[in-house]
């Protein structure tokens, strides 16, 4: 069975490290030939690359719309794959009316996530892209495949049970790594060996919900002037955060780290990693620190309840509670005892339930399914 993946591949987030850790686990499978389609180059592109693939980039920098697709039919034309594997909104646009065209027998579509909001003109075109999509998915997709139970429930309701299926994201426990142990790393980020570092990891975007994060840190450091707060990415937001740690006078008790590339150093050397989202799907770097053993606060949304065993594998709390948030941490602070096993219980969970083995196993399942069909 040949399978072809679409992907975007402009950025290194969520979606593209689990389209890298499920493609990884999916090579390892007889009985299937696998390519993929990029519409960028960038860390997807290299890191594919050293996959044994078929990978095609197709420059949306240097091709409009209909050169994309026509570029796009060739090599569809020249793979002749029977599944068409899509991920975001342009490319599974772009990707099921292509693939149609071509005839090919099956298009799946996943779904990362559900729609970020935005503003002013960006959110008006996101919201074309999503009715768009919308129509597409409806009229020429045969699978949809949701990340978590949350997803899937919206989508059951658009597409019906027997178009949609639930397959967790999955994490390369192989590729999880650190190359500085945490005293070093607290050495060359100027941290005291005393200071409690709480950290996060993500797009500086409304939805990842850092402001809530400053905020809390800012009620905590009224009780305890030891807690550090790291925050690793970068993003539209970063210059209005930066603002705002300045306003709440947080100034030199926050570190913003920008874009790394090696984030498992930094997640390894934070004591307690939050994840303060307005809402997720299966989130990526959630399933990271779980692996790195930390231990995990995060909002109660989306699909992070499936992941994060309240008072077991980590402690949830609500969206937008600074207070609560707050409260929540200096629980960990004052019981490192608890950290701990929260940290040890999330490394179990995730080599039992949320495997880049098992992710992969699941969807190669589903692709067999359609070629019964």
């Amino acid at each position: 069975m040949k399978v072809c993946h679409v992907a975007m591949g402009d950025l290194w987030a969520g979606a593209e490290v689990q389209l890298l850790a499920l493609m990884t686990y999916l090579v390892r499978l007889q009985g299937f030939e696998w390519s993929v389609i990029l519409f960028n180059e960038g860390r997807l592109a290299d890191e594919l690359r050293k996959l044994p693939l078929s990978l095609t980039v197709i420059s949306e920098k240097h091709h409009g719309p209909l050169a994309l697709a026509s570029r796009l039919a060739k090599v569809f034309q020249q793979f002749r794959p029977d599944v068409v594997h899509t991920h975001k909104y342009k490319d599974s646009i772009l990707g099921a009316l292509v693939a149609r065209f071509v005839r090919v027998p099956h298009v799946v579509r996943v779904v990362h996530g559900m729609p970020e909001p935005f503003r002013g003109l960006r959110n008006v075109k996101m919201a074309g892209y999503t009715i768009v999509d919308s129509l597409v998915t409806g009229q020429l997709v045969d699978k949809v495949v949701a990340v978590s139970s949350d997803i899937e429930k919206a989508l059951l309701r658009t597409y019906g049970s027997n178009r949609v299926a639930c397959i967790h994201n999955g994490i390369d426990l192989d590729a999880v790594h650190v190359t500085m142990q945490r005293p070093e790393m607290r050495r060359v980020w100027h941290i005291n060996d005393k200071a409690v570092l709480i950290g996060t990891v993500g797009r500086l975007v409304p939805v990842k919900g850092q402001a809530v994060l400053l905020e809390a840190l800012r009620i905590l450091r009224q009780s305890n002037h030891n807690v550090t707060l790291c925050i690793v990415g970068d993003g539209p937001l970063r210059g209005d955060i930066e603002a705002e740690a300045n306003r709440l006078g947080l100034g030199q008790s926050v570190i913003f780290s920008g874009h790394q590339v090696q984030s498992y150093d930094f997640i390894n050397m934070m004591d307690i990693f939050v994840l303060p989202s307005l809402h997720e799907g299966i989130p990526m770097v959630l399933l990271e620190a779980f692996a790195l053993k930390r231990p995990v606060i995060a909002s109660r949304v989306g699909g992070i309840p499936e992941v994060v065993s309240h008072g077991h594998s980590g402690m949830l709390v609500s969206p937008s509670n600074a207070a609560e948030l707050a409260s929540a941490i200096r629980s960990l602070i004052e019981d490192p005892v608890k950290a701990a096993a929260y940290g040890a219980a999330g490394r179990s969970q995730v080599e039992c339930e949320f495997s880049a083995s098992i992710m992969a196993n699941r969807t190669a399942e589903m692709y067999r399914s359609l070629g019964k069909s």
